[in-house]
């Protein structure tokens, strides 16, 4: 490759957001440094973990110019990170990639096809492919969006098995299917990310990824999942966890009290008026008495109240 082709590359900054999974996160940074792109630095936020990620990314990656490794100062949450990792970067394309994947080896390059060949994409995503156990081979979703009335996610074929996916794209092949929001991981240009305002970090987690693609369609632009670019997604699943809890997100009560406060908070922003009154006086609290029943019913009364607590700061907009 000459030196003007390779110029005419656009920096690609990968920002993979940790905490407390050392191991994983190398696992991560290795498959984006063993991609067939030329043009990459990944930057790794460790949100405050209490293991040894910083010792374990230096002695893996510390030779490496394209790795950078950056702390926060607290233990700050998914968004503050995402925007920390971004003011650091360099690059003309941020790809924000959650710790819990390990990428295909020209997952850069498909995005990149897609990205240019539609010019109102505001941000695209690779298909993700589940490897966690009882999901092993299932594509995550192939779109994803809100019913606006309660604010229940819903996919466009959750969990569609990877073969059945495959057989689907021999009939009527797609390279790119539209979506409003994608989580764990998309690519989007620096330009955008900073006129939509970054990630809204009074989410703190759960919400500000479904936050930002819904801004990123209030600007006038759409939402891509190209499909030919892969990721796997390993699902982390922290020991002493819950499964049921877990399916259902509310595995800690942090992430408990985010989830039920920024379901309000998220349709109070992007529904209309009766929407959100819907959301917020008849689902969410509907949404409280099923969340506490199943946490009561397996031992943890610190997630029913949580939860509740949640619901009570969404609905007083704390």
């Amino acid at each position: 490759m000459s030196d003007q082709e390779q110029k005419s590359i656009p920096l690609i900054s990968v920002i993979i957001p940790t905490y407390n999974r050392a191991a994983m996160v190398c696992d991560c940074v290795k498959s984006v440094l063993a991609t067939n792109y030329p043009a990459l630095e990944v930057i790794v936020v460790d949100d405050c973990s209490p293991d040894d990620t910083g010792a374990q990314i230096a002695a893996r990656f510390g030779s490496d110019p394209r790795v950078k490794y950056q702390r926060n100062e607290k233990n700050s949450f998914q968004a503050v990170s995402r925007n920390n990792g971004a003011s650091r970067a360099t690059g003309e394309l941020l790809m924000f990639l959650d710790d819990d994947n390990v990428v295909h080896q020209d997952i850069f390059v498909e995005l990149l096809v897609v990205f240019k060949s539609h010019p109102t994409a505001g941000l695209v995503a690779p298909l993700a492919v589940h490897m966690r156990p009882g999901k092993t081979n299932a594509v995550w979703s192939l779109g994803s969006d809100f019913n606006r009335w309660t604010s229940q996610p819903h996919d466009t074929y959750p969990n569609l098995g990877l073969d059945e996916f495959e057989r689907m794209q021999e009939t009527s092949p797609q390279i790119v299917f539209s979506t409003t929001y994608y989580p764990n991981g998309f690519l989007v240009s620096r330009k955008l990310f900073e006129t939509v305002g970054g990630f809204e970090e009074a989410y703190e987690q759960i919400f500000e990824e479904s936050d930002f693609g819904w801004k990123v369609v209030e600007a006038g632009f759409h939402p891509l999942i190209a499909v030919r670019a892969r990721t796997d997604h390993l699902g982390f699943l922290e020991p002493g966890c819950v499964p049921e809890l877990r399916q259902l997100g509310i595995e800690k009560p942090r992430r408990t009290f985010c989830f039920a406060r920024n379901r309000i908070r998220f349709a109070r922003k992007h529904f209309t008026f009766l929407q959100a009154l819907s959301v917020t006086f008849v689902f969410a609290p509907l949404s409280a008495v099923y969340y506490g029943w199943v946490a009561l019913r397996n031992r943890r009364p610190d997630i029913a109240w949580a939860y509740l607590k949640g619901l009570l700061a969404g609905v007083f907009g704390l």
